[in-house]
């Protein structure tokens, strides 16, 4: 597997980005890949989630705070990336170095209204909307999610994944734990899903591949699967 670069963004805090970060990050360490963890987010909490886990996983997981296009070049397969809730110039910075750019949103209108935006950024950076897909997290059968649900489907935003709200994650990370601790293998199926599919979004793009809209999730699919979830 070649090199992947990933960053984590929305302009919007609160929406799970560190946490998806962090789940990212930790995935790829336990299949045994070295990472390379850059936190741009001035709260530092995915340093500081991460460094529970220095001792664990030792010489694979290297944490920076600063993002440098020699990065490229680093030894670690994976490149994991949390970016401040802006699209400022580090945020811009990820944007143009990533080759997947992650968006989690909420179903609210808040974590929704920049993405316009934001993929107005990326489409200077070169970047197709392909590359930048939406993680909707936490959705469910109340009016405001089916509003986001038709905001994202009438502008035609790429969907990688829907991810249920689970309480036990945030605990996992706060604690020091991996976050799939305890979880069962339903539980855990939507993030090893979104993990495969940015590994095979990256190899698609890597052979020259521009289209790569056929790897995200079906909504139908998403939302039949995690409705037992």
């Amino acid at each position: 597997m070649s090199k992947i670069a990933v960053a984590v963004l929305n302009r919007k805090g609160g929406v799970g980005k560190t946490t998806m970060a962090v789940i990212l990050a930790q995935m790829a360490l336990v299949r045994h890949n070295k990472v390379l963890a850059v936190d741009l987010d001035p709260s530092n909490n995915f340093s500081d989630a991460l460094g529970f886990m220095k001792n664990y996983f030792k010489d694979s997981l290297r944490i920076k705070k600063d993002l440098e296009d020699s990065d490229a070049d680093a030894p670690e397969e994976w490149i994991v990336i949390d970016c401040p809730p802006n699209l400022e110039e580090a945020s811009r910075h990820a944007i143009d170095f990533a080759d997947i750019v992650v968006v989690p949103v909420r179903p609210d209108f808040f974590s929704l209204s920049n993405l316009g935006v934001m993929y107005s950024i990326a489409k200077k950076s070169g970047k197709e909307e392909a590359q930048l897909p939406l993680v909707r997290i936490g959705y469910d059968t109340s009016a405001m999610s089916k509003i986001a649900n038709q905001i994202i489907a009438e502008r035609d935003y790429p969907v990688a994944e829907e991810l249920p709200l689970h309480k036990r994650i945030p605990f996992n990370i706060t604690s020091g734990l991996v976050w799939s601790t305890g979880l069962t293998a339903n539980s855990r199926r939507p993030y090893e899903k979104l993990y495969d599919k940015i590994i095979k979004a990256v190899e698609k793009l890597q052979a020259g591949i521009a289209d790569i809209n056929e790897v995200w999730t079906d909504r139908k699919e998403a939302e039949t699967e995690n409705a037992d979830i």
